[in-house]
């Protein structure tokens, strides 16, 4: 039966009418056909008589993958027990929910963001979402390539035309390449806000805590007893004398203060070999803290007489926000001084005839240049829209700039992020300073924590 199938064929193929043959075709004709390989090969020349030959496919690529564990140049002479690039649980691709975006994984940490979509169930989980990229290729760096005796391949990159989607991350234990992104600090208007910090707490000194850390009420011998209510917040800066008129002096722990939403942006930049930690530059918050204190508004004050005890009879709010114009510039300049100091920076002396207005502008610029540190351990969820994203590895030590990269990635093996994620520090004002003055999370390069990785799994599976 098959000798028979295949003799029908052969039959049918050498019967073919010279309609459906091949034809020659003249140059005329051949110019007007258009066509266009799968597979091309370019070349670029590059510095240090390095030629770049680029293999490339003709086609969009669409990824959906889990890699549980990727670890890529351990070891070597870098030092042992570390890997140029370490990432737990990188995902390409997520699932989708109703609002159709990317779901986020469950978080059990205090504090931590969930997310735009943060509904797991399975009901929620309507589809999948690739990583795409567009026209693939492979990259080799050639140095010599004109002599056959010294000609050496150097490095090999692997990237496309453009790469696009959600991109996730359970952990990024160490990072090589090139990594960039943007900051937006937004800063949520808060009310009833206690300037110092809460006396209910063990790390808040009896001579700092703010008189606002516990609901009071004070007997008046005439008219109706004063009621005072514990803050919502706490910034947690030292005590400190604000205003002394001599019959009244008003200190930072007498007072609760409203405040104004504040934003800025700013860049993340990070390139180096196994870093841990991206800078953010161009943050202003010398700037930042002008701004806040700008908007500052007395709530409730609870100023210390002359004689005896609870709360001067003269200065209410009213008056202290009468006198807050005057009091700005000294309140501005004590908030960052204590920022510097949260941050492990030093305070310059302020010179002994030099104005208020001039030390705080001085204040301002030494908050303004501080690139805040961030660790990658915090970055979580990449939304990739980029024409440079690529993995390469290179030989030579003082590193390669592949074609189109803004820098020349290290020896070994390295990733190319640029302008890969956008970091969203949305806190208030008490969180940030309590980050910042307190517990020494900024400097530590955990200011705020981000949402967890995409899911990238339909059903129960945190990670498949």
């Amino acid at each position: 039966m098959k000798y028979k199938i295949l003799c029908g064929l052969v039959s049918s193929l050498l019967g073919m009418s010279s309609v459906n043959a091949m034809t020659a075709l003249d140059d005329q004709a051949l110019s007007e056909v258009d066509g266009q390989a799968l597979l091309n090969l370019t070349k670029e020349a590059g510095t240090n008589n390095i030629e770049f030959f680029k293999l490339g496919m003709n086609a969009e690529l669409s990824l959906n993958a889990n890699i549980k564990s990727l670890q890529l140049g351990c070891g070597g002479d870098k030092g042992a027990g570390a890997c140029d690039i370490d990432i737990s649980e990188l995902s390409f691709g997520c699932i989708t929910g109703a609002k159709g975006v990317c779901i986020t994984q469950e978080t059990a940490i205090a504090g931590q963001p969930k997310g735009v979509d943060y509904d797991n169930s399975i009901e929620n989980q309507k589809a999948l979402k690739d990583f795409v990229l567009t026209n693939p290729f492979y990259q080799f760096a050639i140095q010599n390539g004109g002599q056959a005796s010294t000609r050496q391949v150097v490095g090999i990159r692997v990237g496309a035309d453009k790469a696009e989607g959600p991109m996730s991350i359970g952990s990024m234990n160490s990072f090589s390449g090139f990594l960039t992104g943007k900051t937006n600090l937004n800063i949520a208007a808060e009310t009833n806000i206690a300037v110092t910090c809460d006396g209910n707490k063990s790390n808040c000194s009896s001579s700092d805590a703010s008189k606002f850390s516990n609901n009071f009420t004070i007997d008046k011998l005439i008219g109706a007893d004063e009621n005072y209510y514990k803050a919502n917040g706490f910034l947690g800066v030292k005590d400190d004398e604000i205003l002394n008129l001599g019959i009244v002096t008003v200190r930072y722990k007498d007072l609760t203060i409203d405040t104004k939403s504040a934003s800025s942006q700013a860049n993340v930049a990070a390139t180096g070999s196994r870093i841990k930690q991206v800078k953010i530059a161009n943050l202003g918050l010398g700037t930042t803290v002008d701004g806040v204190v700008e908007g500052l508004k007395v709530n409730q004050i609870c100023a210390t007489p002359l004689v005896g005890n609870g709360c001067d009879a003269i200065t209410g709010p009213d008056m202290a926000n009468l006198l807050m114009p005057v009091l700005k510039t000294g309140i501005q300049n004590y908030m960052k001084e204590e920022t510097l100091k949260g941050l492990g920076l030093v305070i310059p002396e302020k010179g002994a005839l030099e104005t208020a207005a001039n030390y705080g502008k001085r204040l301002t610029a030494l908050l303004n240049q501080y690139q805040l540190p961030y660790n990658l351990s915090n970055v979580h969820q990449l939304d990739v829209n980029s024409d440079k994203f690529g993995i390469a590895l290179t030989a030579l030590k003082e590193g390669i700039k592949f074609p189109g990269y803004e820098e020349a990635v290290p020896q070994g093996w390295s990733m190319y992020l640029q302008d890969a994620f956008t970091l969203n520090i949305n806190e208030t004002l008490t969180t940030l300073m309590s980050n910042i003055v307190q517990n020494g999370n900024a400097a530590a390069g955990n200011i705020t924590m981000l949402a967890p990785a995409y899911r990238n799994c339909f059903g129960n599976l945190k990670f498949c």
